[in-house]
């Protein structure tokens, strides 16, 4: 247990603590009765913050979750004369897997994973005269979760090259595993989690989470509403098992309408309020002290790709995210546009950022109705976001091929700049490509994913960057 606490302290210190949780010691420096010996209320609530402060480290990294997969996607331009690799790395030419452009949200990622391991494997050594079973269960419940999450963030970003999935051995280097097998070994994190969960009954966290978890429409401090966020992240894996092209899982869409509908409360298609659209879990940002972490998209340096506002529908009140901005120019790009919230201000430093909200499971139910070839309640859930937004219903599709193009407009609008959505969306639909996108640039590659750090290849014995096939 000492061996994995040590693990776990030196993972924390690589991550940006919670500060917006006042009630626990800094999450960068834990206290030392909390980190060894068996653990204590303390030393669970210290540990599993300095997971999820490892996540948001993640998230708010290097620019490479939040910024570099908007510029992939094409919604984004960064353009800063001191810093080429913006463009000349991702539309004008491949990513360096030795530079932050190439090889950024893998480090973050893996001090992530690796917390959630160490704290899951001391656990069950926790002191029951201060931790209940119960408690040790929707504990580990959340920590499985998060764990889950942060393996699919990573993957996000990887796609078919391939990721690895980490041992008990701290030393080990494990070999990379392709995408299905990470989906399909993400989607039982999950389910372990929704047993730990379940076996939780109705006690609460031993520890008050950060506010990202409470203060938005939803307390995830409860086992039941854990589920709801456990649910919900497993109907997302489900949906994208589905859309291996090669490899497609089956029986994952009907899986992934049983579980978002689960996390949805159970509402029925199109009976999702848009008041509850923004109800979910988030990372949140205090970019003040001295383990202050501002939202990365508050940056002057942000643009809009002016094709983005283009695809606009008229009278779609989502173009409120847009606005104008001084003119932004360089290495043959251009824009007098930007993402409201990119200006560098407090309001947007301190913007949260979604984990999983109502909005973006009623379309994860959609893509899967669509995938079913549920072409009624597809258009029920679309509508339910589309209408919100002061525009006409849509009639009933007629086929998956109309249904799929009005989903990847709501998706693109709704999860504007919310993450690697976008992204994920273009890839799983063949549509980041010559033919298909425009370029942006003489040289544009059409980088669809990041590539494995230099380092980390290299321990691998010289890995290539190529896809990872499955054996």
């Amino acid at each position: 247990m000492r061996k994995h606490l040590i693990s776990l302290t030196a993972g924390i210190a690589l991550a940006a603590g919670c500060v917006d949780n006042t009630i626990v010691s800094p999450e960068n420096a834990p206290t030392v009765d909390a980190l060894s010996g068996a653990l204590t209320t303390a030393g669970v609530q210290t540990l599993a913050i300095g997971v999820l402060a490892a996540d948001r480290a993640l998230v708010r990294g290097d620019l490479t979750y939040l910024t570099l997969t908007a510029i992939y996607a094409r919604d984004a331009y960064r353009i800063d004369p001191n810093e080429p690799r913006y463009v000349s790395e991702t539309l004008g030419g491949q990513p360096d897997p030795g530079s932050f452009a190439g090889g950024g949200g893998w480090t973050n990622g893996f001090v992530a994973i690796r917390a959630a391991n160490s704290l899951l494997d001391a656990l069950p050594g926790a002191l029951e005269s201060q931790v209940s079973p119960q408690q040790k269960a929707v504990t580990a419940g959340l920590v499985q979760t998060i764990k889950a999450l942060d393996y699919y963030r990573v993957l996000e970003l990887r796609d078919t090259i391939g990721v690895p999935i980490q041992t008990a051995k701290l030393d080990e280097v494990t070999p990379l595993s392709c995408k299905k097998n990470v989906l399909d070994y993400i989607a039982a994190v999950l389910d372990s989690g929704l047993t730990s969960l379940t076996a939780a009954g109705t006690t609460q966290l031993p520890f008050v989470p950060p506010t990202g978890f409470t203060a938005f429409g939803r307390n995830y401090r409860t086992p039941a509403n854990l589920i709801l966020l456990n649910r919900g992240l497993k109907g997302k894996v489900d949906v994208y098992r589905g859309l291996q092209h090669s490899s497609p899982t089956a029986g994952a869409f009907t899986a992934a309408i049983t579980e978002l509908t689960q996390a949805l409360g159970g509402a029925l298609p199109g009976a999702v309020p848009a008041s509850s659209f923004q109800n979910g879990a988030y990372v949140t940002f205090v970019p003040t002290g001295t383990e202050g972490a501002a939202n990365p998209l508050a940056d002057s340096r942000v643009g809009l790709n002016p094709k983005a506002q283009a695809a606009l529908q008229t009278g779609d009140t989502r173009s409120s995210k847009i606005v104008t901005r001084s003119s932004l120019a360089g290495q043959g790009l251009s824009t007098t546009l930007t993402y409201v919230g990119t200006p560098v201000n407090t309001a947007n430093q301190t913007r949260p950022v979604g984990i999983l909200r109502d909005e973006e499971l009623v379309l994860l139910r959609a893509q899967a109705y669509i995938e079913a070839n549920q072409l009624a309640n597809a258009t029920a859930d679309l509508n339910s976001v589309h209408t919100a937004y002061g525009l006409t219903a849509y009639p009933v599709f007629a086929d998956q091929a109309s249904a799929r193009t009005a989903l990847l407009y709501e998706k693109r609008y709704s999860l504007f700049f919310e993450g690697p959505q976008r992204l994920v969306d273009l890839r799983a639909y063949g549509l980041l490509k010559a033919g298909s996108t425009l370029a942006e640039l003489a040289s544009d590659p059409y980088n669809t994913a990041f590539p494995i750090p230099k380092a980390e290849a290299d321990a691998r014995g010289g890995t290539s960057n190529l896809t990872v096939s499955c054996k």
